[in-house]
């Protein structure tokens, strides 16, 4: 089925729902991730990020940027695509290619 919500139209909880939760549980192992929250860019305050920390390790893959309007499939893809490249070149997992 596909989610013609558009990202702006969402709280963060129906993000996290929709777009966080999918990606982190099919990439991450139980247990790996230290902390995690949707917290704004530190570039762009006005977009919105879920940093993940894993040991000395910290991701920021883009949850909702401000100058566009997707679509939740669109960016739920697009989040899972980041966060699966950022897996794969972090120290706990080099190489490893998660999620498939």
């Amino acid at each position: 089925m596909v989610d013609e919500r558009h990202v702006d139209d969402c709280t963060d909880e129906k993000l996290m729902e929709s777009v966080v939760r999918p990606a982190v549980e099919r990439i991450f192992k139980p247990g790996e991730i230290d902390d995690a929250r949707l917290v704004p860019d530190s570039i762009e305050p006005r977009n919105l990020v879920y940093r993940i920390t894993v040991g000395d390790e910290e991701f920021e893959p883009r949850v909702r940027e401000h100058e566009f309007d997707h679509t939740v499939e669109f960016v739920a893809q697009q989040f899972f695509d980041d966060l699966q490249d950022y897996v794969a070149e972090s120290s706990f997992a080099w190489g490893e290619l998660r999620g498939e």
